[in-house]
């Protein structure tokens, strides 16, 4: 499938950590993330699912490996959160700000927003205090390969008359 970007802003708030796990569940509870196709082989009973194997790759280790596999499907959580959602669909992500399961950091890190540097906010808005329609224009036309790899997010901070406003994260995430 490749990679989703995505983008979102919200109101500032002191505690970014905070402000994107309400935005997590906010993304969770309007259902606005990819959301893999049920297989149905995972409603069937393990006797049941061992009827629909190939008996001629029983010496090649194939039907263990789907044995195994549909064992570890079974022990996957069923979703009621943005953490369980990520973790019932290790393979593909979100494609959301969801799949930013280890919150905030100081640094590029997997599955995590970090801030712009002063030399990126400078270099991208001539300031390290954008309006908030600065932020949004960057994030419309954000390529994140010169200063983010995949499954990794930022997040900005605008100003209004010189006073935090908004928090915008993007990214790019997912499989």
């Amino acid at each position: 499938m490749g990679a989703s970007g995505w983008s979102y802003s919200v109101a500032y708030q002191p505690d970014v950590a905070a402000a994107l796990r309400q935005l997590r569940q906010d993304v969770y509870d309007r259902g606005e993330y990819y959301r893999e196709e049920p297989d149905p082989t995972h409603a069937l009973a393990e006797d049941e699912f061992r009827a629909t194997l190939d008996p001629a790759h029983d010496d090649s280790g194939i039907n263990e490996f789907l044995l195994n596999d549909w064992r570890a499907a079974q022990r996957r959580p069923r979703p009621v959160d943005p953490d369980s959602l990520l973790a019932a669909q290790p393979y593909s992500g979100t494609h959301s700000v969801i799949d930013m399961v280890d919150g905030v950091s100081d640094e590029p890190t997997a599955c995590t927003v970090s801030p712009l540097t002063g030399e990126q906010l400078l270099a991208y808005f001539g300031t390290v205090h954008p309006t908030p329609d600065q932020v949004l224009a960057w994030m419309k036309s954000f390529d994140p390969y010169p200063i983010r790899e995949r499954w990794e997010g930022v997040y900005v901070v605008s100003y209004v008359d010189g006073r935090p406003d908004q928090i915008h994260f993007t990214g790019f995430s997912g499989d």
